[in-house]
């Protein structure tokens, strides 16, 4: 019977080995006969490594030994854990030897010791082994809600010590995002995130696997607790009293630090193109000394599907979602947007979260029909605001929508949130019609008057009701 033969080989190289490994022990168990389901999860495992989920983590293992700015200690647990592997399979498929014989047929001393134990020894040490990297579709593995792209996984990192981390894993379809745009993307916020600067709002990018489909794997800070998105935890204070008893400080920071999110993206010059409040992920600390039931933690950008550079070509395709296009200005929503993606585009979708985070109620809520809040009922031109059909037409117009936020902004904040809240929120709204004072900023990507403009009108002024005695945020 053939023997697997498996070299000592750099990374890259042993990678391509274990997937062809993973063929010949799929299909050497394939021609036993009857075999016992020990035998068959190792099948199972040789599967998954030639053509199923551990292919997909071999890959991202290859993707991130390949990248230069990756420190010279993870490399080496890199090959650590590709040697671990090989000695491993290369056990199993020698046990296998002793327990069939030429023919395919199990041998009788199967059964007794040492064979069975030995090969189910061996299985647990490579399931041991398969949970030290990232699991997307296993038991450790759930959506954050019903319907939600991110995913909660938990896996191992090697970083001096062997640590345990849980991760949210995004997944891509590759209709939306090919693999070199995923590629970049993820080299993007990978660089960001192990930067010397640690940007606000963006959590450590550890990479991306395409198997079992495309996906962008990052780390949770550590001791955090249960995870919602922004727009779940205002769904969930629905019945709890106005804005669910939160205090105004609190909402007032974490405008500050969604903004400041937005921020961090803009200064590697890039675009987000995807700000709305269930792409912003809630992240509370459970050993955080100012943590209280009332707190919200710190909110995380995600959904990073969209991510390019401010310079880099733009497709001018959209889609045909009203429901996101609410969250976004008027010249970038339908399937024919009319204006080219600038910064100006992300500080709108930031104004109407900012509007939301006053309001602390759903735009849009569709459950078994769609639903507004009485808020946008009251604020819209519709001759019969009770008309929901007639008030879905009247907001699938772009100018209408726009017209209407506005509307709810300068009647609903000023009362609530004070009159600086409320020209923050008209600021972000309008900066492409003058909110930010200088328009041809954001047409010619002049990131410097951007940035100015964006720390005059949105910063300072919620840094000032954030921390109204100088506390730093």
């Amino acid at each position: 019977m053939a023997e697997l033969i498996l070299a000592t080989l750099a990374v890259p190289e042993v990678i391509v080995s274990f997937v062809q490994c993973g063929n010949y022990i799929k299909e050497k168990v394939e021609q036993y006969k009857q075999a016992p389901s020990t035998v068959i999860k190792v099948g199972t495992f040789g599967y998954n490594l030639y053509n199923g989920q551990l292919k997909g983590n071999l890959a991202l293992a290859q993707w991130a030994y390949s990248q230069e700015d990756v420190d010279v200690s993870m490399k080496d647990v890199l090959e650590d854990q590709m040697e671990r592997l090989r000695v491993k399979l290369i056990a199993v498929d020698k046990q296998l030897d002793k327990c069939f014989d030429k023919h395919g047929d199990l041998r009788r001393a199967y059964f007794f010791y040492p064979g069975e134990r030995n090969l189910r020894s061996q299985m647990k040490e490579l399931e041991q082994w398969f949970k030290t990297s990232p699991d997307a579709d296993g038991q450790h593995c759930h959506a954050l809600q019903t319907g939600s792209h991110i995913k909660l996984a938990r896996g191992q990192i090697k970083e001096g010590t062997l640590r345990q981390v849980y991760l949210i894993i995004e997944q891509k379809r590759k209709i939306d995002t090919g693999i070199a745009e995923l590629k970049e993307i993820a080299s993007c916020l990978t660089r960001q995130s192990t930067s010397d600067y640690a940007p606000k709002g963006i959590l450590r990018c550890l990479g991306y696997r395409e198997h079992p489909q495309l996906e962008l794997i990052s780390e949770l800070p550590s001791g955090c607790g249960p995870l919602q998105t922004l727009e779940t935890l205002i769904r969930t204070d629905a019945n709890q009293g106005y804005a669910g008893h939160r205090p105004l400080d609190y909402r007032y920071r974490l405008a500050l630090q969604i903004s400041e999110a937005v921020l961090s993206v803009h200064t590697s010059s890039r675009v987000h193109k995807n700000i709305r409040p269930d792409t912003i992920l809630m992240v509370k600390v459970q050993d955080d000394s100012i943590s209280d039931d009332l707190d919200f933690g710190m909110p995380y950008l995600t959904d990073w599907i969209k991510l390019r550079n401010i310079d880099a070509p733009s497709s001018m395709v959209g889609e045909n979602d009203w429901l996101r296009d609410i969250y976004r200005h008027p010249r970038r929503q339908g399937l024919q947007p009319e204006a080219r993606y600038n910064m100006g585009h992300d500080v709108y979708s930031l104004g109407v979260c900012l509007l939301t985070v006053r309001l602390w109620e759903s735009l849009i809520t569709v459950d078994n029909e769609v639903k507004f809040p009485e808020k946008i009922r009251d604020m819209s031109d519709n001759e019969d605001p009770d008309n929901t059909k007639r008030l879905v037409k009247a907001l699938t117009k772009p100018l209408v929508v726009q017209k209407t936020l506005q509307a709810m902004a300068e009647h609903y904040l000023p009362a609530r949130m004070g009159l600086l809240f409320t020209r923050v929120v008209n600021s972000c709204l309008t900066c492409l019609e003058g909110g930010f004072e200088d328009i041809k900023a954001f047409e010619e990507n002049n990131k410097q008057a951007i940035g100015i403009g964006f720390s005059k009108m949105v910063l300072q002024p919620l840094s000032t009701l954030a921390n109204p005695m100088g506390a730093v945020s």
